[in-house]
């Protein structure tokens, strides 16, 4: 999600002055990528029917940024390759995965390269890219995008190399050398939506000294491209738009729920690339999911088993829970006031809320003393600060990232309540039998210029009537009712004096006469987990109605609920406990889901911050390599974190050398400098222990020249 534009100037003069000479390490139009070119041979494999090639990518994880980590992306990648192998038309033989550190530029360019080879004209191929995504700020020549800018993906070393990237341009070249009569590209990045480019490149001059338009069609570009290259008929799924971001786990998910079986929208066993983008793009939620189709017809890319693994009564995926909790070491405090006579507010309420550095939820709260002050500690985080008081509007304070340890004064400067000189009504009715809905909450959110808010209540009478006094400002409307499914207005303005109409019709919840029922155990002890929070989602795409139904473990590990039939999602949660599974499951009428999870208790994890694959003299890195070498003195640096869910409690970081310990550091950052002179191979090896005993360890093999 980094621009990188701080390198603008640095990658225009590359390009001036014969980006193809930069190293392959470098994503612009390395020795790589132009042999394809220069050298272009066809390995033809056969003219029996149509063969099936897929290039998977995920990056990520990130050379120097251990924060821009993405851990889903590599789960999101390993289960689409499980998925493919299923179908009889995938084969182990024919998917090149590409992951983590290995996502170089330079090997992404070979897997390309590898698909060039192996596939035919009679053939179809898939390309699958997960990884950050950003605009590179101005247009690279063919001068083809009419934003003014291309759009690249990160590799493995982006964010230590500026220029380590693949841009839409190069992705769309290397995609043109295919034959393969379907071509597939899936991306799942932030900006997704620039790499739309269709085939239309009609010369390899990529350093033009004056921007040219562009006019060729790309029925022209099929004509006139390199001879040996036919008439590629093309599918590009992205997970945005162009001027989008996306998040993780927002688009894949749902991709791969498609392919499993559920984007089959006319039942033939075939899912194509069109119906995988039907289905996703309904259901993807935050982003808008994107798609250019230049292929006739449908592209097939999965046929379905004849029993589908993996089905609504099976477990799909990793079941894993995150452990871990922190303390409240860290504090807010501040002072309450009234905005325009400055006087202290007491007994404001300050709420704080907010996810800590294992990634749970907490929520703290406190009030103001007599003379406006507060103070409440929370675990280190990122939170959110809300106060209310009586007769004054709230406020609120979001994203505030707090450390250990640290205080954090932040004050409040309150409004009062302005007069409520207008009036909100209407009538709530059932929407298929229009008879009034008694005891409906309707709640009303509003919302002044200085960002000030308050809330009011109330609820509709026996003949589904509401009335509420609201201020001349903007407000939001939410209408509540058991049984129904909720429905809300954004963004009404209401002048003074004004009376406004709004009436509901709500749609009834359908019958809950689905079960989801199972048991919650310890992997390697086999016990049961006890109070664990299951929650499960309905979701109907067409009305665009859901609703959430919760339920907690027994003793025994047991769970039980009732949800209505049809497509459900699930989530677990509790105070120690942290889950994520975001694959669909199906609910089916007066039937019972078992679903029974084995839990594995995940402890710290620690990676190598320092020396990774490259060449260092004198503990300066100076060019990435395929295996690590170091000259002279090297500070090694151990990065210790608890998967995507934030860092653990570390105790203490051991550094060997071949066995031996040199160093045991307590405290970040965890840095041991090797000074010793050790001429050949060695073992490095980093052990990070927990609070309660628990280790793992981390183990790079070096040569060391002095």
């Amino acid at each position: 999600m980094n621009s990188f534009r701080k390198n603008t100037i640095f990658l225009v003069i590359a390009l001036l002055f014969g980006a193809c000479f930069l190293p392959t390490s470098i994503g612009i139009f390395s020795d790589e990528t132009l042999e394809l070119v220069k050298n272009y041979d066809l390995l033809n494999t056969g003219n029996n029917g149509s063969e099936y090639w897929a290039l998977l990518v995920a990056v990520g994880v990130y050379a120097d940024d251990p924060q821009q980590d993405r851990p889903l992306m590599l789960e999101e990648v390993d289960d689409l390759y499980d998925l493919l192998i299923q179908s009889d038309i995938w084969s182990e033989e024919h998917i090149k995965v590409i992951k983590g550190k290995d996502a170089t530029v330079s090997n992404i360019i070979s897997g390309f390269r590898w698909l060039d080879k192996m596939e035919d004209d009679d053939d179809f191929s898939l390309v699958f890219i997960t990884t950050h995504g950003s605009p590179i700020g101005f247009d690279i020549p063919p001068f083809d995008e009419e934003d003014g800018t291309d759009e690249m993906l990160t590799s493995y070393w982006g964010f230590a190399y500026p220029l380590s990237f693949l841009w839409d341009d190069e992705i769309n070249f290397l995609l043109n050398r295919l034959e393969s009569q379907g071509v597939c590209l899936i991306v799942d990045s932030c900006y997704a939506g620039g790499f739309n480019d269709p085939p239309n490149w009609n010369s390899l001059d990529i350093l033009p000294f004056q921007k040219r338009e562009i006019t060729i069609s790309s029925e022209e570009y099929i004509k006139g491209f390199i001879e040996d290259v036919g008439a590629q008929g093309r599918v590009v799924l992205m997970a945005s738009r162009e001027d989008q971001l996306s998040y993780s786990g927002g688009f894949a998910p749902y991709v791969i729920d498609g392919l499993r079986k559920y984007a089959d929208s006319n039942n033939d066993k075939v899912v194509t690339a069109e119906e995988v983008f039907y289905y996703t793009e309904p259901r993807t939620h935050r982003q808008n999911p994107t798609m250019y189709d230049g292929y006739e017809g449908d592209l097939p890319i999965f046929y379905l088993p004849d029993s589908t693994k993996n089905s609504e009564n099976e477990e799909i995926g990793d079941f894993k829970l995150k452990i871990g909790s922190s303390s409240e070491n860290s504090t807010f405090c501040g002072f309450i006031k009234d905005a325009e006579n400055e006087d202290p507010i007491e007994n404001a309420l300050i709420n704080v809320r907010g996810r800590d550095e294992n990634w749970e939820i907490f929520e703290n709260e406190t009030y103001s003393n007599l003379n406006g002050f507060y103070s409440l500690n929370v675990p280190p985080g990122r939170c959110t600060v809300t106060v209310y008081a009586d007769g004054y509007c709230g406020d609120q304070v979001r994203g505030i990232e707090i450390d250990e340890n640290e205080v954090f004064w932040i004050n409040f400067s309150l409004y009062p309540r302005p007069t409520e000189n207008s009036v909100v009504c209407g009538y709530i009715t059932d929407e298929e039998t229009e008879n009034p809905i008694n005891n409906a909450n309707v709640e009303l959110f509003w919302q002044g210029e200085y960002d000030q808010f308050y809330f009011n209540n109330t609820i509709s009478d026996f003949s589904g009537f509401y009335s509420m006094d609201v201020a001349a400002g903007e407000i939001d409307l939410e209408i509540e009712a058991n049984g129904y499914f909720h429905e809300d207005l954004e963004e009404i303005i209401v002048q003074d004096y004004e009376t406004l109409w709004f009436n509901f019709s709500l749609d009834a919840r359908p019958v809950e006469n689905s079960i989801v029922s199972g048991y919650i155990t310890d992997k390697e002890t086999g016990n049961p987990i006890n109070n664990v929070r299951i929650e499960f989602e309905w979701v109907d795409i067409t009305s665009g109605n859901e609703y959430e139904n919760e339920t907690y473990t027994d003793s025994s590990g047991f769970y039980t609920i009732n949800i209505a039939p049809g497509e459900i999602y699930h989530d677990i949660r509790s105070w120690e406990y942290y889950y994520y599974n975001p694959y669909r499951l199906d609910g089916k009428e007066n039937e019972i889901l078992w679903m029974n999870l084995s839990l594995e208790e995940e402890t710290i994890q620690i990676e190598f911050a320092k020396p990774l694959q490259a060449f260092y003299v004198n503990n300066k890195r100076i060019i990435p390599y395929n295996k690590v070498r170091i000259i002279g003195n090297i500070d090694i640096e151990a990065y210790v974190y608890e998967g995507w869910f934030g860092e653990g409690e570390v105790d203490r970081v051991e550094f060997y050398i071949d066995g031996i310990l040199k160093e045991t550091i307590f405290s970040e950052p965890y840095i041991w400098t090797w000074s010793e002179r050790k001429i050949g191979k060695h073992t490095i090896k980093v052990t990070a222990y927990d609070l309660e005993g628990n280790s793992v360890s981390k183990e790079i093999e070096v040569r060391k020249f002095l």
